[in-house]
């Protein structure tokens, strides 16, 4: 009769070896053969077990164990034994090297924290409180003066702003008074390049030079004051000249202390 029912697509009935000439009546261990082979079932229930001959329930009779059958009584020295395996373990397969594309990926399936901890991007902090960590994938240092320090033992960067490009290039600070800095200021002007061509308002101490604008100090004016041709200067006080100091008004300019 030809065979009738689902066609098998994988795995195969085989018979196994006898290993009834090693039963004992103590042992109740044995490897299973095919071949003299080695024979890894992978489960209980796919093998048919017939002991003395009597049907062994799979789980109950008998266990299974990588390559070993174990009974939960001993066969005796005369028992008969033999086994059909009803299907083979098959392998779920593991794709090969590069061909798990990202589109293959189920969106949001790989999160933060199934990440190893060196893929997981840049960590952010300002004043130690995170702010950004997964995603950022670079820094920009933008400016001149810019610079960072990687401490590959903490995994760590230090990162110094000194301004740059449009700005004062580092050059102003911060105390409880207000803002200040150690460097000429011009305002509203395209370049400052000097004292003796400053346009603007300042307040400084040293050397003072006006185009247009006005001087505003409230302590000792120590250094040279130069108003020039043409043009009007503002000391508003109180102001003290200091000996030595030296205060300059050119022709057709006009200097007024308040």
């Amino acid at each position: 009769m030809s065979y009738r029912g689902r066609e098998l697509t994988s795995g195969n009935y085989l018979k196994l070896d006898d290993i009834s000439s090693q039963f004992n009546g103590s042992t109740t261990t044995f490897n299973l053969t095919s071949g003299g082979n080695l024979f890894y079932p992978g489960s209980s229930y796919s093998l048919l077990v017939v002991l003395g001959g009597v049907v062994q329930e799979p789980e109950s009779a008998y266990t299974i164990n990588q390559y070993q059958i174990t009974f939960a009584s001993a066969p005796g020295a005369s028992d008969d034994f033999f086994c059909i395996v009803m299907g083979v373990a098959l392998g779920i397969g593991v794709p090969g090297e590069g061909t798990v594309s990202t589109s293959k990926l189920q969106s949001s399936s790989v999160t933060f924290e199934k990440l190893d901890e060196n893929a997981r991007g840049v960590g952010i902090q300002s004043g130690g409180i995170s702010i950004a960590g997964a995603g950022v994938t670079q820094l920009n240092f933008v400016g001149a003066g810019n610079t960072f320090l990687y401490n590959p033992s903490t995994k760590t960067i230090d990162i110094s702003i000194q301004g740059g490009g449009v700005g004062a290039g580092g050059t102003w600070n911060a105390n409880n008074v207000g803002v200040y800095t150690g460097k000429p200021v011009g305002i509203n002007t395209d370049t400052f390049v000097g004292a003796a061509n400053s346009e603007g308002a300042l307040q400084v101490v040293g050397n003072i030079a006006i185009t247009d604008g006005a001087v505003l100090t409230d302590q000792v004016v120590d250094g040279m004051i130069t108003i020039p041709a043409g043009k009007n200067g503002l000391i508003i006080g109180p102001a003290a000249v200091a000996l030595g100091s030296t205060i300059i008004v050119e022709t057709g300019s006009t200097l007024v202390i308040v």
